[in-house]
Order: C-alpha cells, then sequence, then structure tokens
C-alpha cells in the first residue's frame, strides 16, 4: 500500500438534512400537530422498506399524482403502522405500553409539501464547504434520495444546488435509492474514485452503514449540529493527508 491509499480525493453529501434543511423537521411539527407519537410518521414511512410509495417515488417509478394516493394510504394503515411502532418501541427499549392511535388523517400531499419546503433552505455552512473543497482540488457529488421534478418546483433540485457539485446524483433519475450499494459505487465512479478515498456525508444511519461497509469514511449530520460535522470533515481531510496545497 502506498503512501497516498489513505487520502481523501472526494467527498459525497446528502441533500436533505445535509445540504439543505432536515425535511424530518416538517414531520416532527406535523407529529405533534396531529398529536402522534414522535417518529410515529418516520416509521409508517419505512415500514414496507423498498416497496413503500415513499421508496418507490424516489426511484422514479410512479408520479406525483400515483405517490400522494398511495402514500397517504400507507400512513393511515393504522393496524401495520402500529405494529410497526411496536416493534420501534421494542428496538429502542421504550415503553411498549404506550397508547397508539386508533384512527389517523394524515394528509400525504399536504405533509410532503412542507418537507419540500424545506428543503429550499439551505444549510449555509455546508455550502461554504462545498465551496472550499472544490477551490482545494478535491471532487466533489451530491448522492440523493428525491423525486422526479414534476411535484413541486423549486424544492430540492435547484439550478443554484446542482451548480454546487461536480456531479449531482440522483435516485429519480438513476432508478437506484441509498441505502443500495450500487448507488454509491456509481457516484464513486462518475468521480472516478474509490470508496475508501470518499467520504461521506448524511443523516440516516442506514446510509451510513452502507457507505462505510464499501470503505468509505462516513459523518453524520445531525439537525442544528451540522457545524459539528463540516469540522469533522476538515479534520479527517487533515488526519488522512491533504492532496492540494491550498489546505
Amino acid at each position: 500500500m502506498d503512501g497516498n491509499d489513505n487520502r481523501v480525493r472526494a467527498v459525497i453529501f446528502d441533500i436533505g438534512g445535509v445540504v439543505v434543511k432536515s425535511p424530518f423537521i416538517a414531520i416532527s411539527v406535523y407529529e405533534r400537530e396531529h398529536k402522534l407519537p414522535a417518529n410515529y410518521i418516520n416509521v409508517a414511512l419505512s415500514k414496507k422498506g423498498a416497496s413503500g410509495a415513499f421508496q418507490r417515488y424516489e426511484r422514479g417509478e410512479i408520479s406525483y399524482e400515483e405517490f400522494v394516493d398511495l402514500w397517504t394510504d400507507e400512513l393511515n394503515e393504522v393496524e401495520q403502522n402500529n405494529a410497526a411502532y411496536r416493534q420501534y418501541l421494542q428496538r429502542r427499549k421504550l415503553d411498549v405500553h404506550m397508547v397508539l392511535p386508533q384512527e389517523t388523517e394524515i394528509n400525504g400531499s399536504v405533509l410532503f409539501t412542507r418537507m419540500m419546503e424545506l428543503a429550499k433552505t439551505p444549510n449555509d455552512c455546508m455550502v461554504e464547504l462545498i465551496r472550499w473543497l472544490r477551490r482545494s482540488g478535491y471532487r466533489v457529488a451530491a448522492l440523493t434520495n428525491n423525486f422526479k421534478n414534476d411535484a413541486i418546483p423549486g424544492a430540492a433540485h435547484s439550478e443554484l444546488l446542482v451548480g454546487l457539485f461536480d456531479e449531482f446524483v440522483e435516485s429519480s433519475v438513476v432508478g437506484l435509492r441509498k441505502p443500495d450499494p450500487r448507488f454509491y459505487l456509481h457516484a464513486c465512479n462518475l468521480l472516478e474514485v474509490r470508496p475508501s478515498e470518499t467520504i461521506f456525508l448524511d443523516d440516516i444511519g442506514a446510509n451510513l452503514r452502507a457507505a462505510k461497509a464499501l470503505g468509505m469514511i462516513p459523518i453524520q449530520v445531525e439537525i442544528d449540529k451540522e457545524l459539528d460535522a463540516v469540522k469533522a470533515v476538515r479534520n479527517m481531510i487533515h488526519t488522512c493527508g491533504a492532496l492540494s496545497p491550498k489546505i
């Protein structure tokens, strides 16, 4: 192994919750407004895995109209959602005797619109980090689970946002989504780097674990702690070795 094998050559960013504000903030607000337990909607969103409406829409398999109808139905499948939420409580060692809703009236269209509105708000510290990385000679990509641009214009796919990156890799275009390893490798191929030469930032644990399994350096971005992640990237670059004399 030569001395450059552990050096960072590229940084890959998630978009929602990293470069722009997290849609999970909108979900949390909606849950509080409708007196739903914390993370109830997130559990409902993920209970069907890759076959769920949200996940299918991210891969570009269904239209916005189809998505909204299917997702609203899934979000209001109370018996299935309560069963999934009890499993979530058990995994987290929380109160499994919590009283859960007997019926729900979650409006998928309203919720999704709120989520996408937040995606219009950039995290300025991340934008500056991306610009600094590119000035310093690093390859930079976005790797985002997103949606066809047929729903809410200007949400997470503005020309300004796309222009920040060397490569803007979208699930709705490629037909793959995180945490599928093929999606990460597709981004690495576009950047012409190995996974082991890459830092990966995301706000979701499963996506970070998939990146780590490929040999990437994972950095988690937490809500309201974006600056901590920026510092972690800079520290990791200095630790692994700089590729540009500007650093």
